[in-house]
């Protein structure tokens, strides 16, 4: 989850820094003496409010097998079909993905199809599918959760890291506006789904300095956030439980 939330903010900064000024995410290393600019974008750790009481599963769900169907758009389709075969039934929609949409006021389901009022944007992933199907072993839990964010400037010149944190600060804040739910899923057969839901940030702090790295100065500034939002886990274990079927009622 951490990596993807640098990766949006990444994203949100590669289009409003100049094409010179270097962008990176994960832990600080600080600038290498050929770096002129740097702006790191770290998420350092994701902390879960634990329940109050000594059971830490107190919030814990009945699981369900699950799928997540992805389709494209070309910006004129309203119909997305879900093929036969597939685990459940819709009860979530997202387009783009990672914003929600509501049911009967911007989508409705026919059978096996999710008609839109108005067709999605043209995008290779434009609507994102849950599909629930029937009770399985593990567990589903959301809890809150906090993510500081911190954003760090470099260069050489004097204030030009206070200039660069300043446009980074604003593409940041403005992302944020519309960060939506981060699915942070590995792979669907593993059984396990891992969702940030409803994040929203806030400035925290500002902090600048200067540091001497390779024998060359630095200046630094830097913005904190925190993120915080509800972090979604869905566990599924083993093959489906089996179904009994009746098939002949006997008076006696």
């Amino acid at each position: 989850m951490l990596v993807s939330v640098e990766t949006f903010f990444h994203d949100a900064l590669m289009s409003a820094l100049p094409d010179d000024v270097d962008v990176t995410t994960g832990p600080s290393l600080g600038p290498a003496a050929d770096v002129t600019r740097l702006v790191e974008v770290t998420a350092a750790s994701l902390k879960l409010r634990l329940p109050e009481g000594e059971d830490l599963a107190a919030r814990r769900e009945p699981a369900f097998r699950f799928e997540v169907r992805r389709w494209r758009a070309n910006g004129k389709q309203v119909d997305f079909v879900v093929p036969e075969g597939a685990v459940g039934q819709v009860v979530e929609v997202e387009s783009p993905p990672g914003q929600p949409l509501r049911r009967g006021d911007d989508y409705q389901v026919e059978g096996r199809t999710v008609r839109f009022y108005r067709p999605p944007a043209q995008a290779d992933v434009a609507v994102v599918a849950l599909l629930r199907g029937e009770r399985a072993n593990g567990f589903l839990e959301r809890a809150p959760c906090d993510i500081p964010l911190i954003i760090r400037a470099w260069s050489q010149e004097a204030g030009a890291a206070d200039a660069l944190l300043s446009s980074a600060l604003s593409a940041a804040l403005i992302a944020s506006t519309g960060m939506g739910n981060l699915d942070d899923s590995g792979s669907e057969e593993s059984g396990v789904r891992i969702r940030l839901l409803r994040p929203s940030m806030v400035l925290v702090g500002l902090t600048r300095g200067a540091e001497l790295r390779e024998e060359k100065q630095f200046f630094r500034a830097e913005a904190e956030f925190l993120i915080r939002g509800e972090l979604e886990q869905l566990v599924t274990v083993g093959a489906p439980e089996p179904t009994g079927i009746i098939r002949e009622v006997r008076r006696v």
